[in-house]
Formats: structure tokens, C-alpha cells, sequence
């Protein structure tokens, strides 16, 4: 690949702004809907997003290897909370323009996160409880091994990774609500110009290739829930 800061036309000191003001404007000559290439867009889309990440540019610019693209993966579960809320909307079947779609979702992920702190308070005062009832159990027989402390201890185990579980999960949906703070599902879009099209498609194409990636990759276990293991896997 040639250059990239050549391929935008623009300086190696080119700032953030001119950066992007180039790729606006190459974009629309070399999008194929424009008359121009798949590869000539390819080529543009690359230099733009190598370029408007500070961390991937300072690599670029010091052994002019291209990094790929790690996702954040506090990013993609937050995205991922966002397209399940958007998903949810999608299929309702219900009038979109007369809804406000930016309080819509944000109150969903809001008592989201509530359900789950609540969810973490029961577990961990459960676990307090556990720890109360083990501190009291003592064997009639001599004999070391306590299978019902050992019971215990798994339910406690158990409980503290569902609190992970929904820490990580809060965690994910706190950042989906601090990422929709930059978008707005506005109803007058006639203000929107070309290059703000243009802007706004690279962004979405970006957001969608992390989200793949994120669903390719993502190994979903099974989860442990709790009373439902049996007694004997513990003696």
C-alpha cells in the first residue's frame, strides 16, 4: 500500500482536523457509488482510520507498519448492549418516529444496570448468610472432611461469580450509556451534509466490524446457576 499520508493528500503533520477534512474530501470522488474503486476506497478508509488513532499513527509513522485494529472490549460489550436495546426496538413492530428513541434506550439500560446492582446486593448478602450457617455446622461423628461446609463453600463460590458476572455486565452497560451520549436520533436530518454522511458511514462500517469481530470470537459458557448442582458433586 502506498503511503497513507500521501493516499489523503495531506502533510505528516497533518492535524486530526485536516486529516479528516481530506478523507471527506478523497471520499467522495472515490467511493464506487462516486465513480471511483472498491480499492481506492479501501485504500482511503485504511489511511483515515489508521491516521485518526493517535496510538496506531505513532506506530505508523515510526516502522510505517500498519497495527490492525484491536478492539476495546469494554467497547464491544457496550456496543453489543446497545444493538440488543436497538434490536429490541426493531422488532416491536411499533412507529419509530413518534418515539423518543435516545430516552427509550437509555431508561432500558438504566433499569438494566439497576436489576443487576440489586441483583448483587441478594448475592452478597446471601453470601453473608452462607458464611453464617457454615461457621455453625459440625459433625456428630468424628471424622475431618464437613461435606455440607463444603456445600457452603460452593454456594459461595458460586455467588461470587455471578457478582462478576453482573459487575462486568454493569460495567458494560455504564459505558453503552456514556457511548450514546454521543449519538442522537434526531428527526430533522436535512441539516446533514455530505461529508457528514460520509463521516458518519466510515464510523457505523468501523462500529459494525468490531461487533463482528466480538461475535465471532465470543465464547458464551453455560451458566452456573445456583441450587442446581447435586449434593453428591461435592462428596
Amino acid at each position: 500500500m502506498r503511503d497513507l499520508y500521501q493516499i489523503l493528500g495531506v502533510r505528516r503533520a497533518a492535524s486530526q482536523g485536516e486529516i479528516q477534512r481530506a478523507y471527506r474530501r478523497k471520499a467522495k470522488t472515490s467511493h464506487p457509488d462516486g465513480g471511483g474503486s472498491v480499492k481506492a476506497f479501501s485504500e482511503i478508509s485504511t489511511a483515515y482510520t489508521v491516521l485518526t488513532d493517535p496510538n496506531r499513527r505513532e506506530r505508523y509513522d515510526s516502522t510505517g507498519d500498519i497495527e490492525p485494529l484491536r478492539p476495546n472490549n469494554l467497547d464491544v460489550s457496550a456496543i453489543e448492549v446497545i444493538a440488543q436495546k436497538l434490536g429490541m426496538i426493531i422488532h416491536a413492530e411499533c412507529d419509530v418516529t413518534s418515539v423518543d428513541l435516545d430516552a427509550l434506550i437509555e431508561q432500558a439500560i438504566r433499569e438494566d444496570i439497576a436489576e443487576r446492582n440489586a441483583g448483587i446486593s441478594s448475592l452478597r448478602r446471601a453470601i453473608e448468610r452462607a458464611r453464617r450457617i457454615r461457621d455453625r455446622v459440625k459433625r456428630k461423628t468424628n471424622g475431618e472432611d464437613n461435606m455440607l461446609a463444603r456445600v457452603l463453600d460452593w454456594h459461595e463460590t458460586t455467588a461470587k461469580s455471578h457478582i462478576k458476572q453482573s459487575e462486568e455486565a454493569v460495567s458494560s452497560m455504564e459505558r453503552a450509556l456514556e457511548i450514546l451520549k454521543d449519538y442522537s436520533f434526531a428527526d430533522d436530518f436535512s441539516v446533514a451534509t455530505a461529508d457528514d454522511v460520509s463521516v458518519a458511514l466510515h464510523d457505523a462500517l468501523k462500529a459494525l466490524d468490531q461487533l463482528a469481530v466480538m461475535l465471532n470470537s465470543s465464547h458464551a459458557g453455560p451458566e452456573v446457576i445456583l441450587g442446581e448442582a447435586s449434593p453428591s458433586a461435592f462428596g
